[in-house]
């Protein structure tokens, strides 16, 4: 049965607003003499875009924090979910908490935490009185986020914890439809997932692009990715020959026109085999790191140019992952399996990234074999 509780019941009041996770942060300055001095608190959050400001919450009876307001700046170090023993250290003040876990200085001179997620330089632009706390408000200066990012750490019911996210979806507007499909085969992204300890993408076609609608086993390799939900790419030669391979020869055609208008290049003479490659083998594997990179760039870099990558594509020529068995390759970056809805329509595809590119063959088929497994079960859940 259900409790209500006096909100001025201030024990209460704490157990109760406990059932509502937050990050872990630490927050860090340094004073004039070179001193660095740090506080945890559960309460930073994203404020503002234009201009751009975030906040913590400091109880004013805290010795550190006017510490920190007198540097007037501070930096965010939001810790990994692996990072609780930094956070005891930074709670109780260990003596050598600096020496052991704080890394670079951000460019201001606030000391980071190593191993942190997200790394957040900022001055302090405001300082507002609420209650027992000051609202302090940060222009941020420089965000910071590690080229292989985990999951953070989580305060929860009074302790701290790893959370568990067996997939996450898109929020953008406009994709109900593609969603609800989505929403169908995410049970079947995640089992792979779990299965696999890699990252395993449902996307599908929206207008002329391919949208990530959602990712399942996000933090499960460090290859993976944990920004690819709702990135858009171009569907243009040579890219996305998944969806182009089984589409009627206007949608093909049109495909293709679109690769060569983006790049202003002609289409390289292997894209019509690489449809039928894809036709023949029943999914899609790519091979290069260098190559991989740059598209993931493409796909989280808000002012990257898309056709560059896909000149890229154009200018490598055939991928070699479509022209030798799986076991034969070097360099894998991802394997892609359709699937198709009641009308035989390939309207999503299951997307495993997150190789380490030097996967033996015998990993490479466990992989492959898997994710068409899924990918047929998927094709069930969307026929029913």
């Amino acid at each position: 049965m259900s409790e209500s509780a006096a909100a001025s019941n201030t024990r209460d009041f704490r157990s109760a607003l406990g059932n509502y996770p937050t990050g872990v942060s630490v927050v860090a300055s340094r004073s004039f003499d070179g001193t660095p001095f740090a506080m945890v608190v559960g309460t930073f959050t994203s404020v503002s875009l234009d201009p751009p400001l975030v906040g913590f919450l400091p109880d004013r009876s805290s010795t550190t924090w006017p510490r920190i307001r007198e540097t007037g700046r501070f930096c965010v170090s939001v810790l990994a979910a692996d990072q609780e023993n930094v956070c005891r250290a930074f709670v109780m003040k260990t003596s050598d908490r600096f020496d052991v876990h704080a890394g670079e200085n951000t460019a201001a001179g606030s000391p980071r935490v190593r191993g942190a997620v997200l790394w957040i330089d900022c001055d302090i632009e405001d300082v507002l009185p609420a209650g027992d706390h000051d609202m302090v408000l940060g222009r941020v200066r420089e965000l910071t986020v590690p080229e292989r990012s985990g999951l953070p750490l989580l305060f929860l019911r009074g302790g701290y914890g790893a959370p568990s996210v067996p997939s996450i979806q898109t929020e953008a507007p406009g994709l109900g439809a593609q969603l609800r499909l989505a929403d169908l085969v995410r049970p079947e992204a995640e089992a792979i997932a779990r299965d696999l300890g890699l990252e395993c993408l449902v996307s599908g076609v929206v207008d002329d692009s391919v949208v990530s609608l959602a990712a399942a086993g996000i933090g499960t390799s460090p290859g993976g990715s944990g920004t690819r939900v709702g990135a858009t790419f171009p569907l243009a030669a040579p890219f996305g020959p998944l969806f182009a391979a089984w589409a009627d020869e206007t949608q093909q055609q049109a495909w293709r026109e679109r690769g060569a208008r983006l790049t202003n290049m002609p289409a390289r003479p292997s894209t019509d085999s690489d449809l039928q490659a894809v036709q023949d083998l029943g999914y899609q594997v790519t091979t290069g790191h260098a190559t991989a990179d740059r598209f993931e760039r493409a796909m989280t870099v808000a002012d990257a140019d898309p056709a560059a990558v896909l000149r890229d594509l154009v200018e490598r020529g055939p991928e070699p992952g479509l022209r030798r068995p799986v076991e034969q390759l070097s360099e894998v970056t991802s394997l892609a399996a359709p699937v198709r809805d009641r009308y035989g329509r390939v309207v999503l595809s299951l997307h495993l990234i997150g190789f380490s590119g030097a996967e033996p063959p015998a990993r490479l088929r466990v992989c492959l074999e898997r994710l068409l497994e899924g990918a047929a079960r998927a094709d069930e859940l969307l026929s029913a």
